[in-house]
């Protein structure tokens, strides 16, 4: 491992993790967080360490026993981690969720994981399980972090401060020692469970993902080997994702290993706090980056016709530059293989082009600077993950000097499978496989697929793999084989240099921009309750927000135009075009898709097409009357890219 400063451990657990850095890194600022929401404040290794063996021991002292799950409801923060390892290093078994859950949610999954204790960010967490107390048959303590309030009619919980369960802790060690801590944190195995992460299942209902020690600790390793990364007890790394994002918990652990510091931030003081902890990596995902882009744009829109001119210019020069500088590095994907005419060739141009520019893109990196200053102007890398980053972003960061990591995974495979490598980076692609990872790719008829350019869907082996769904054995057997490959339902093509391209989804669940999972099938079924839809499919992967392909009952919507606007439907040129049809469908989705039928925000349709074909079975529909949903995204991919423009 090219990262000379990560310690040796016996065994890939958390609690080795946690005790090696502590012991290595002792002095080294391990945190960056805000006690009285204003200010950072340093935290050390040692002072970190200190506090999760208080917490660790405050919850020995409650009775707490080894394998116990225990609900995490909280969010980004110094505190989150404390808990969380906390909980791991006694060889307990964190159930992380935000804060922003919804009661069912909160219900569903601390009764899932039958825990009977719950560590709980503030009120606003604890009135959703106050105000159905009577729905947890297994919650008896609650430990709160954050109380501002007077707290009534709690039973039947025993309420626990964070701050109360810390001195229990302190009292602990102070009479017993630190034995028993130690006692159970080496008594670990790489195969217990560390955490279950709750993410959304086919019928609605999250499924647990069982994750062991040796999953985490063996993926945040791997993604940490090659000679490109190297994390120092000098980098600074920046947190604000919710706690149960497994990519923020996979770069938090690279932190305490690498022995780096973790600033905790949120969305609304990034930009501040960029300024003042001037972060070495930063990790993000790609509605983040989209909206930087977006807002530097904006800003140029608003400009002097002079400057905007500048900055188009200097935008053509640094991009044109940087794809043909990747040509000659061979850092430019290919999904066919070129004849080496062909490739020589395009090369010749590309040197020719890139001696042209040399000058005007040093100049042009120089007028790009302020932008690296708002990301803090230390930045060694960005990392991206949940959801793949449109190219045309992908290139401009990179082009401009921000490189970004790629890293390609999910909850089921703790993190990563794939990462790009720093200054080899091929945009558009997903990188290659992580050390101890391997990915096939296979068709529908069971058969790899080696040959670039074909997709196939993915399947994943390695020690990073999840253990199963919790509680869930025929859908771990849906997903899981029993020689340990793991089906991801993502659609993947090698290209010709042997890195991965990103095709599309294979299954249903749909992944905004901003990382949020969602089943498209309960969207659907509401959309056709309106008497004016007949069918539906929900799209929206790697967008901002969900569109829908809807097929209108022309026969009902034909009554209504005759009756209410005086019109036939035959008269309609384009559906999408008539004013009266397009706010039609407008308010039916608002009506079926609202919080009042259960739906969170980024489960509400923002754009529709309306098609004038139905769906038919053999084509766009099997035989059991089920959706092909990447034959109809293929069939009316113009229309989907039109509802996203």
């Amino acid at each position: 491992m090219k990262t000379a400063t990560i310690p040796k451990i016996q065994t890939k657990t958390l609690y080795n993790v946690m005790k090696a850095s502590a012991e290595t890194f002792a002095d080294s600022t391990a945190q960056y967080y805000k006690p009285d929401g204003k200010n950072y404040q340093a935290n050390s290794f040692k002072n970190l360490y200190e506090t999760v063996q208080q917490i660790g021991c405050g919850l020995i002292s409650l009775g707490i026993e080894p394998g116990t799950p225990i609900g995490l409801i909280a969010d980004s923060g110094a505190r989150w981690l404390w808990c969380s390892m906390g909980i791991t290093n006694i060889g307990c078994v964190d159930v992380p969720r935000g804060t922003d859950s919804t009661a069912d949610d909160l219900r569903y999954i601390l009764n899932h994981a039958e825990c009977s204790i719950a560590f709980l960010e503030n009120e606003i967490a604890l009135k959703k399980v106050l105000n159905q107390k009577s729905e947890f048959p297994h919650l008896k303590r609650i430990i709160l972090s954050d109380q501002k309030g007077t707290l009534e009619d709690t039973k039947p919980f025993e309420i626990i401060l964070l701050n109360e369960l810390i001195e229990k802790g302190k009292a602990w060690i102070q009479n017993k020692g630190r034995d028993e801590f130690h006692k159970r944190g080496s008594a670990i195995l790489e195969e217990d469970l560390a955490t279950i992460v709750y993410t959304s299942g086919t019928t609605g209902k999250p499924k647990g993902v069982m994750l062991t020690h040796k999953n985490i600790v063996f993926n945040v390793d791997s993604a940490l080997q090659g000679e490109d990364l190297n994390v120092y007890p000098t980098d600074r790394s920046m947190a604000y994702l919710p706690p149960w994002h497994i990519a923020e918990r996979l770069v938090e652990t690279v932190c305490i290993r690498a022995g780096g510091a973790e600033a905790f931030t949120s969305i609304s003081t990034l930009s501040q706090d960029l300024a003042d902890i001037k972060p070495t990596l930063l990790l993000s995902v790609p509605r983040v980056w989209e909206s930087l882009y977006n807002k530097i744009h904006d800003k140029v829109r608003n400009s002097s016709p002079v400057q905007q001119a500048l900055f188009g210019a200097f935008k053509e020069i640094a991009i044109t530059y940087y794809k043909h500088l990747s040509r000659l590095q061979d850092l430019e994907y290919s999904l066919v293989e070129q004849s080496t005419f062909a490739s020589l060739w395009q090369k010749l141009i590309s040197f020719w082009i890139v001696i042209l520019l040399w000058i005007p893109n040093q100049i042009s990196q120089l007028a790009f600077n302020k932008i690296k200053q708002g990301l803090g102007g230390e930045l060694k890398f960005a990392l991206s993950g949940a959801g793949a980053l449109p190219q045309y972003i992908d290139t401009f960061f990179n082009a401009i000097g921000i490189p970004i990591l790629e890293g390609y995974g999910m909850t089921e495979l703790s993190g990563i499978s794939t990462r790009r490598i720093l200054g080899k980076i091929t945009v558009g692609t997903l990188g290659r496989c992580i050390p101890g990872v391997q990915i096939k790719l296979m068709d529908e008829k069971g058969n790899e697929i080696t040959k670039p350019g074909i997709k196939g869907i993915a399947w994943h082996k390695g020690d990073h793999v999840m253990k199963g769904y919790y509680k869930e054995p025929e859908k771990t057997k849906d997903i899981l084989s029993s020689d340990g490959w793991l089906n991801s339902g993502d659609l993947l093509a090698w290209t010709t240099s042997g890195e991965l391209k990103y095709s599309g989804r294979a299954k249903d669940t749909i992944v905004l921009l901003g990382g949020e999972n969602l089943e498209p099938e309960p969207i659907e079924f509401a959309l056709v309750r309106s008497r004016f839809i007949q069918q539906a499919m929900v799209v929206g992967h790697d967008q901002k927000t969900l569109g829908a392909l809807i097929v209108p009952d022309k026969e009902i919507l034909e009554k209504y135009l005759k009756e209410s606007k005086s019109k036939m439907l035959n008269e309609v040129e384009n559906l999408n075009r008539d004013s009266d049809i397009i706010t039609l469908f407008k308010n039916e989705i608002k009506t079926f898709i609202s919080s009042e039928n259960g739906f969170k925000n980024f489960e509400k349709v923002s754009n529709f097409r309306i098609l004038n074909k139905k769906f038919e079975p053999g084509d766009e529909l099997t035989q059991t009357m089920k959706i092909k949903r990447n034959v109809v995204a293929d069939k009316y991919k113009k229309e989907i890219e039109e509802m996203y423009r």
